[in-house]
């Protein structure tokens, strides 16, 4: 804020067209407009000032004004590259990326570009699905200004996406250095901050942001994750209900304001919120269980039927998915059929990687399907090569391509393949196949090494802690399975296999009353779970009961 008075201070006083440009540096629309037109009145040409004022209503939102001054593409020569640049963010606003190329193109035809011109030709790359070319623009953006915060904020989002949390705080917190007063920056750096469990620091930033800004519906989004995640859940519904309403229709607001009211009883309330996500992200698989769990508790299981028992059907179906397709049969007073998902979700414990998933967005992935369940894995090969050439540097493609390879029994190029996905978007699910393709090829150490190396940048993944875990305890590292174990189930409560895990790893240690405290929440849980019942009379031979208790629970 500091820098930004000097740099408005500079300006010299008569000059207009200087105080406009200062006013878009500091990100002040209306005072840009006003300096623009008091230049207008004093005889300046419209191609002079066409950049500036387009820029300046950008600014405002005010779309269809930024297009008249802007649309002409008749800018004077020392404006033209930041005129097509303010066009080309017109056209991003509109969702025209075609049109949004174009004008990059005659932006780049001035010159070599600024830093920041970069970053937005690169932020167009990636929701274009140009994700490797994307990388490249922010790669350039630092050459051209290693201090830029919008190129490090870029950086620092890209890599949170392709290393992990931990790597990206460096990259926030030189761009937070150059701009300490940015606070939607600042509201980056702090979500990050929480992902990588450092949750006091998150505090810091966020008060920090609500000394800037008061009114910011971030910084009282990001307090009530942080109450959410201490178990405060009234706490964080109040700091919800401060963002006065700007999460509503935003994913990552819906799906806290839905489990919110899922703790608090309130079903129907969180059947609206996760009914209006699943719409919104129908590939979002966390939120369509949420979902099931809430038209659940609400009395509803022949919606949950409806919607979930084909995929329940599948032979990846998880055991939570099997369970709640069970429990509503059975809320229905079906019992044959809930007895069915039921006891799958017993036994069913090591299920496949869901590759190729149905929900997702391109329509040729359930033709993948049907060529693969046909062994038309020649045709199936042939049709990703197609989709890579339709959309070049797609990551999504890249996915598809690997699991093709994966499932026509080739780990190699699905591992090769999977690699490359990765410099882009390393997510948990992406790290579980390269995790699947190193197993295959014999490579158990280097799998090893691969989800450590994840869950290393990313420490608040139950999902990679559970994975690790038990594949130590496969090996028979007892003392390292169980903490890693014990770390996941903090993440992730009420997770019926992690809990059995957990105490198949405290009874292999000795520790009997933990084990048998362990085991007693995952049977409350899952009663007809015959491997809890099996363990839990491994717990009580072992803690030398009278064995009656032991047999019950063997019978069953």
């Amino acid at each position: 804020m500091l820098a930004a008075g000097a740099a408005a201070a500079a300006v010299p006083a008569g000059d207009p067209l200087a105080q406009a440009e200062a006013a878009l540096a500091r990100g002040d629309g209306i005072a840009a407009e006003a300096a623009v037109n008091r230049a207008l009145e004093a005889g300046l040409p419209r191609n002079e000032a066409a950049a500036l004022a387009g820029e300046a209503e950008l600014l405002q939102g005010e779309l269809s004004e930024a297009r008249r001054w802007l649309g002409p593409g008749d800018f004077a020569p020392r404006t033209r590259q930041r005129g097509f640049h303010a066009l080309a963010r017109l056209a991003m606003a509109e969702g025209d990326l075609a049109a949004a190329t174009r004008a990059f193109d005659r932006a780049l035809a001035s010159g070599q570009g600024s830093a920041a011109l970069w970053v937005d030709i690169g932020r167009m790359r990636y929701r274009a699905g140009q994700h490797h070319l994307a990388l490249a623009a922010a790669a350039r953006a630092i050459e051209l200004d290693p201090n830029e915060p919008l190129a490090l904020e870029f950086t620092a989002q890209l890599t949170r996406d392709a290393v992990g949390v931990v790597a990206a705080l460096p990259w926030f917190e030189r761009a937070v250095e150059r701009a300490p007063g940015d606070v939607d920056l600042l509201g980056e750096y702090a979500a990050t901050l929480g992902e990588a469990g450092r949750n006091a620091d998150m505090l810091r930033v966020v008060r920090r942001m609500v000394e800037l800004e008061p009114r910011h519906p971030r910084a009282y989004y990001l307090q009530a994750v942080l109450a959410a995640r201490a178990g405060l859940d009234d706490l964080a519904t109040r700091l919800l209900a401060r963002t006065q309403g700007a999460y509503d229709h935003m994913p990552a607001g819906q799906m806290l304001a839905g489990i919110l009211e899922l703790k608090a009883g309130n079903a129907a309330l969180a059947i609206d919120h996760f009914d209006r996500l699943v719409r919104r992200q129908p590939d979002n698989p966390g939120a369509a269980l949420l979902l099931g769990r809430a038209l659940l508790a609400h009395g509803e299981g022949n919606e949950v039927v409806a919607r979930f028992a084909p995929a329940a059907q599948r032979a990846d179906a998880p055991p939570y998915l099997l369970t709640l397709v069970g429990r509503a049969y059975e809320q229905l007073g079906r019992r044959r059929e809930a007895a069915g998902y039921l006891d799958r979700a017993a036994r069913e414990w090591h299920t496949a990687i869901g590759v190729l998933p149905l929900t997702g967005s391109d329509s040729e992935v359930p033709r993948l399907r049907r060529l693969l369940a046909e062994r038309r894995n020649g045709e199936a090969r042939a049709l990703v090569a197609q989709l890579a050439r339709r959309h070049p540097g797609s990551v999504d493609v890249e996915i598809v391509g690997g699991d093709v390879a994966l499932l026509t029994g080739d780990p190699g190029r699905a591992l090769a393949t999977y690699r490359r996905a990765a410099q882009v978007r390393r997510d948990f699910a992406l790290v579980e196949r390269m995790v699947a393709a190193q197993r295959l090829l014999g490579r158990d150490d280097a799998a090893m090494a691969q989800i450590a190396g994840y869950l290393a940048q990313n420490p608040r993944s139950a999902a990679a802690s559970a994975l690790l875990g038990r594949m130590l305890a496969e090996r028979g590292d007892w003392p390292r399975a169980s903490a890693l174990l014990g770390h996941a189930n903090r993440l992730r409560a009420g997770d019926v296999r992690l809990l059995a895990d957990l105490a198949a790893t405290e009874l292999a240690l000795g520790d009997i009353p933990a084990a048998r405290a362990t085991a007693g929440r995952a049977h409350a849980l899952q009663r007809a779970n015959g491997r809890v019942a099996t363990l839990l009379a491994h717990i009580d031979r072992a803690g030398d009961g009278d064995g009656q208790a032991a047999r019950a629970l063997a019978r069953r």
